[in-house]
């Protein structure tokens, strides 16, 4: 079974700005997908319609030979994490955790450092802290694939690479497309890699290919 999303011919026009001009991606399972760009060229307004949240003038959507309208009403298929906090200051770190179907015990295995907050607000938390716990809670819930926009946004230098590492050892069972403007992580991280320019991608096979179209000086 190809356990690949293909996502086809996407072209988003705001008036007469066109945003996204014919977007072809492959979103494979057990891969990390990286997608870099400057500020204001598309990536979120990608994101945002693979999940269903912006509605294009056209998309393509297909995932096991099965053509979808969105990708979100096939239970289990894929969770995302956008750039800005999407969780409640009032909840608490438990309430979070059954949420989103994760076992206490393993999470704290993993970052046994957030258990002396499993009783906290999100509120008595710092904003490093909430969108480190966001981007986790994503990362370890079930799904068959996981979209990260910003996931190293705000988090300390200490937590970015614990977050690599997860993603890294993560990919073994699902797929994960993550975009950042911290370019140097999402290199570390990616298996395959794309550039959004001008309102099209371009597959990015090493760091010099960033140079040649001009992200990297």
């Amino acid at each position: 079974m190809d356990n690949t999303i293909y996502i086809d011919s996407v072209f988003l026009d705001f008036g007469t700005v066109k945003v996204l001009r014919g977007i072809n991606l492959e979103f494979k399972q057990n891969k990390v997908t990286g997608l870099l760009g400057r500020n204001g060229c598309g990536k979120s307004c990608l994101l945002r319609i693979i999940t269903g949240q912006l509605k294009p003038q056209s998309k393509h959507l297909k995932y096991q030979e099965k053509v979808l309208i969105n990708l979100y009403k096939e239970k289990g298929l894929i969770n995302y994490a956008p750039q800005h906090e999407f969780h409640p200051k009032s909840i608490q770190l438990k309430a979070l955790l059954r949420l989103y179907g994760i076992d206490p015990e393993f999470f704290f295995n993993q970052y046994s450092f957030l258990k002396p907050i499993y009783s906290a607000k999100l509120s008595q938390l710092s904003g490093g802290e909430r969108r480190l716990i966001e981007v986790l809670l994503v990362l370890e819930a079930d799904s068959k694939f996981t979209i990260l926009d910003e996931p190293f946004m705000h988090i300390m230098p200490k937590y970015i690479d614990l977050v690599k590492e997860r993603i890294n050892t993560i990919s073994s069972k699902k797929g994960i497309l993550v975009t950042d403007h911290l370019y140097e992580n999402i290199l570390d991280v990616s298996d395959q890699l794309y550039l959004m320019r001008d309102g099209i991608l371009k597959f990015i096979n090493n760091k010099s290919d960033l140079q040649l179209h001009g992200y990297l000086r």
